[in-house]
């Protein structure tokens, strides 16, 4: 998930990392650290998201795609295995 351009992501572009992150606009604004009122009109297109915020967007969903991957991982490893020793 990354913006076309990362200087000036568009608000449909922040929409699907909201919804790539299952994030609302409260969890969104608290996750880049900035007002639920500010985060809003950057979704609504009245002010621009800031080069800042789109490298902390992108941060975000890197670190909850390591998040899914990490739990495949355990899943896959908590298969019981037998082993017998062959001498």
């Amino acid at each position: 998930m990354f913006f076309f351009n990362i200087d000036e992501p568009q608000p449909q572009e922040i929409r699907d990392w909201m919804n790539s992150n299952s994030l609302s606009i409260n969890s969104a604004s608290e996750v880049l650290g900035i007002s639920k009122r500010q985060f809003s009109r950057i979704l609504s297109g009245e002010s621009k998201a800031k080069r800042l915020h789109s490298l902390a967007m992108q941060m975000v969903w890197l670190v909850n795609e390591n998040k899914k991957k990490v739990k495949e991982n355990l899943n896959k490893n908590n298969k019981k295995k037998i082993k017998i020793p062959i001498r």
